[in-house]
């Protein structure tokens, strides 16, 4: 009886371990193309905005309202709460600080959360000075 248990306790263990695993590989493909930012809002207070996130392979790049383009490395964070969008300038990824940003991606929607300078966002929302956008994949 004893090593049933332990064999289903270990069953358990090793089949979270696979799920968290393709769990995070599902969201490094599906964040993958071109998301529009249609809103961005700070302290229940929210603006219309109309910048561009491009996700390709390990790469994003950042279009902003007047067509400047920056570019980030990138790699994911899916064991926390909440998943974790870590990046860092292209150009210099070895010397820069990885900034961490909040994502929470459900199909052709994408939140982004932007914690104040130094801080990881706790959770998907725009308060206590976080910034959340809102994002749609865009269509082909």
């Amino acid at each position: 009886m004893k090593i049933y248990l332990l064999i289903l306790c270990l069953v358990c263990t090793l089949s979270c371990g696979v799920d968290g695993e393709k769990e995070k590989a599902n969201d490094q493909v599906n964040i993958q193309g071109v998301w529009l930012a249609q809103t961005e809002s700070q302290n229940g207070i929210t603006k219309n905005v109309s910048y561009q996130y491009i996700f390709r392979g390990d790469k994003v790049t950042f279009i902003d309202e007047t067509g400047k383009e920056m570019q980030y490395t990138f790699r994911l964070n899916t064991s926390g709460n909440p998943r974790l969008l870590i990046i860092r300038p292209a150009e210099t990824p070895n010397d820069s600080a990885a900034v961490s940003v909040a994502y929470e991606l459900h199909g052709d929607s994408l939140k982004i959360v932007v914690a104040p300078a130094g801080l990881r966002p706790a959770e998907i929302s725009d308060n206590n000075d976080q910034e959340l956008i809102i994002c749609k994949r865009k269509g082909l």
